[in-house]
């Protein structure tokens, strides 16, 4: 039971909703949410069981993820910005702009430890791409009912997950003050599950308006 957690549970349950409402996708974009919250739940009991029975920091393999996370994360965005004529050439120039902080990370810290600060910098990009998201659909004449919209359903979980992680780590001294409370948990770890259920509730809403969206569609 110990691979039973409130985070991998949530993972799942998503990576379940994804199987059901996007098996038959034909977008690319969303088709690949199966691989990768498959490749998300795999990471995380992965995780744990090389710290729980290993004995072993679990960093190396969030790096690894994090990769995985940056791009396919930056490849739907720019899936939902194309809508509005987006030039591929922004995506490209935040990737390189990623992959030279994630080594410079990695060499700072001689491959010693997770790339807090790169991690960092990419969820302020990805708030920041969430809040012009929301901009281009308020300056957009076409109507779309937001209760049933499956891009503004995974944005606004994708904002409060990388908002609430981004604001969680800058204020990491003053939350470290009260690292042990109730259940013997840190306040950090249920903040982080919090946002992680919201989140995966949000995406699977998403799915699920997708899936509505494509059986309506002529």
């Amino acid at each position: 039971m110990i691979f039973v957690t409130i985070n991998t549970a949530s993972e799942f349950l998503c990576f379940l909703a994804a199987v059901i409402f996007l098996y038959r996708e034909k977008t690319l974009a969303w088709k690949l949410f199966i691989p990768f919250l498959l490749l998300t739940c795999s990471v995380e009991v992965a995780g744990i069981y090389i710290r729980e029975f290993a004995g072993v920091s679990n960093y190396q393999i969030y790096n690894v993820y994090l990769l995985f996370e940056c791009g396919f994360t930056s490849y739907f965005f720019f899936h939902l910005y194309k809508a509005y004529n987006y030039k591929v050439i922004w995506l490209v120039t935040w990737l390189c702009l990623f992959t030279v902080m994630y080594v410079t990370d990695l060499l700072y810290h001689h491959f010693s430890q997770f790339v807090s600060t790169t991690a960092s910098v990419m969820s302020v990009v990805f708030v920041l791409a969430c809040l012009y998201f929301y901009y281009l659909k308020l300056r957009d004449e076409r109507f779309e009912p937001l209760l049933f919209s499956a891009p503004f359903w995974w944005v606004s979980g994708t904002l409060f997950f990388y908002f609430g992680s981004t604001a969680c780590n800058n204020f990491l001294d003053y939350l470290s003050h009260y690292e042990n409370i109730t259940f013997s948990r840190s306040i950090r770890y249920i903040i982080f599950n919090v946002l992680d259920i919201i989140m995966y509730l949000f995406w699977s809403y998403a799915f699920i308006c997708r899936y509505r969206q494509r059986k309506s569609s002529p």
